[in-house]
């Protein structure tokens, strides 16, 4: 299960929005001092994400807890949303060239396949109507001490 520290925002029967704050590289390389990503990162805060998850344990705003996914899917969403469509954008461009096609002509088939990379991989991961498979879950209320920002290796 892969997890992360959340603050709840706002509470309804049976619902929680909690916040979390995205993580990035910025901070923990030796380079972040002279790094741009990391002087935009500074000037602009840690962008937060705010996600809905089911409350089964009558959670409080302000309430600090730990949210998660299963470690499978992130991955299977990983690969749908990113090697698909690029399988698709390739597949399209080499046709093209094997076809004959000029420049903007493979350039075109490219975007097409790419195009339909997406629609694919909307059409596998169940488009919509399929998102609670990909929500975040409640895994426990987190104590003071766990809440901090993880730390990477």
């Amino acid at each position: 299960m892969i997890e992360t520290p959340a603050t709840v925002v706002a509470v309804k029967p049976g619902v929680a929005w909690v916040e979390t704050v995205r993580q990035s590289a910025c901070g923990s390389c030796g380079s972040a001092g002279s790094c741009g990503t990391s002087v935009v990162a500074k000037l602009f805060g840690a962008p937060r994400s705010r996600l809905r998850i089911d409350d089964a344990q009558g959670l409080r705003v302000g309430e600090q807890v730990v949210i998660g996914i299963p470690d499978g899917t992130l991955v299977r969403a990983s690969f749908v949303a990113y090697l698909i469509p690029l399988l698709f954008l390739i597949a399209g461009s080499g046709v093209a060239t094997h076809l004959g096609a000029g420049e903007g002509g493979v350039a075109l088939t490219g975007l097409a396949g790419l195009g339909i990379g997406f629609w694919v991989s909307g059409r596998l991961t169940g488009g919509p109507s399929a998102r609670e498979r990909y929500r975040p879950v409640l895994v426990r209320r987190a104590a003071s001490a766990e809440v901090g920002i993880p730390m990477l290796f």
